[in-house]
């Protein structure tokens, strides 16, 4: 009977068995897709960190990026020596740069290439940017004469110029370059040293006056520039826009202007100084370039610095210079068009000072990133 009742209960001890094993082997299979999901939830957080990470270092490489192109337009003279700084909340930065110059156009520019090394807060990533960015001054050809002009000078009005007393050669004095011939036989021109300008003998001890013409005149010069925009400002004048769009003032007329003006102005029309108005200084001098328009400048005002009268490519009118009672430039008066057949009067007085102070004066410099030049490898 014994064996009989253990005969009747062993399949029920099967089934328990079985019942058991696939407990045990579904908790196994939850164990290990337990695992395996930890895992790949682990692998995803580190993959996230390791993006954070990779932005954060990203960032802070930008931020040197923009640090360098920053300290260039603040500081034209910044040799490329390597800069720290930190992006707070991001990481820290290191960025560094090499110059090398280069021909562009018709004037050689500093071509900087820049590194930016960023690292992320955590320390994990590290990224490398690099970008070329152009250093350039928008007044490309300093002029070294006084009086430049395009087209034709006519003299039947009243002109005083004060040479460049190295303006042809050492000691060799330049005082007006025209691509017309200049003739001196009407109205009362005048050229001569800057001492006798200041010792007021100007017209009493001249190189050329009426009547005579030395040779501080370059005229008829057969290797005069072309395109006079181009020649000062490595613009083309078919560009002119460009150069517009580099100004540090517009205006359409010179109202605003006086002692504070600096940097690069544009203006768009006639042009009146009133008198006795001072328009910039000899060591912060203006380039001013009127476009399409007269140029008045009333008893005893000046300019220090460049004036460039433009007339735009496809105008057909006549526009003039003329500086009354006195009024002058100290440094510069250029023209890509006739100036003087109307009767105006123009005074300009070569200052070696202004020229240098214009080469110098980081308003007139500019910094642009070079298209297609940024990588990070």
């Amino acid at each position: 009977m014994v064996v009989n009742s253990e005969a009747r209960n062993l399949p029920a001890k099967q089934r328990g068995a079985v019942i058991l094993l696939s407990v045990v082997l579904l908790l196994v299979l939850v164990i290990a897709v337990t695992v395996i999901t930890g895992r790949i939830k682990s692998f995803e957080h580190k993959i996230l960190l390791n993006s954070q990470s990779y932005q954060q270092a990203f960032a802070t490489a930008e931020a040197g990026l923009n640090e360098g192109l920053g300290r260039l337009t603040a500081d034209p003279d910044w040799d490329g020596t390597a800069m720290n700084g930190v992006l707070v909340g991001f990481g820290n930065y290191s960025i560094a740069g090499v110059m090398q110059q280069v021909l562009r156009d018709s004037t050689v520019v500093e071509l900087f290439n820049l590194q930016a090394t960023g690292t992320s807060l955590d320390g994990l990533a590290t990224v490398t940017l690099r970008e070329q960015a152009l250093q350039y001054s928008v007044l490309a050809n300093p002029p070294d004469v006084p009086l430049i002009v395009a087209g034709g000078l006519g003299v039947s009005g009243n002109f005083e110029v004060v040479a460049n007393p190295n303006g042809g050669g050492e000691g060799v004095p330049l005082s007006i370059w025209t691509d017309q011939a200049v003739d001196l036989n009407t109205g009362s021109g005048t050229t001569c040293g800057l001492q006798e300008f200041s010792d007021g003998q100007c017209s009493s001890n001249p190189y050329s006056e009426n009547g005579f013409k030395d040779s501080d005149i370059l005229d008829s010069d057969p290797n005069f520039p072309t395109d006079m925009l181009e020649y000062l400002f490595n613009v083309p004048s078919a560009n002119w826009e460009n150069l517009k769009a580099d100004a540090n003032e517009t205006a359409t007329d010179c109202n605003s202007l006086g002692p504070a003006s600096e940097g690069l102005i544009w203006i768009d029309g006639d042009c009146s100084i009133n008198a006795g108005t001072i328009v910039g200084g000899q060591n912060a001098p203006v380039i001013l370039i009127v476009t399409d328009g007269d140029l008045t400048m009333n008893g005893g005002a000046e300019i220090w610095g460049i004036v460039f009268s433009f007339r735009k490519p496809g105008s057909v009118l006549d526009f003039e210079i003329n500086m009354i009672g006195g009024a002058r430039v100290n440094g510069v008066v250029a023209s890509n068009h006739p100036v003087g057949h109307s009767g105006g009067t123009y005074n300009s007085v070569y200052d070696t000072d202004v020229l240098e102070a214009l080469e110098q004066n980081s308003a007139f410099r500019r910094i642009a990133r070079v298209p297609g030049s940024w990588r990070d490898f």
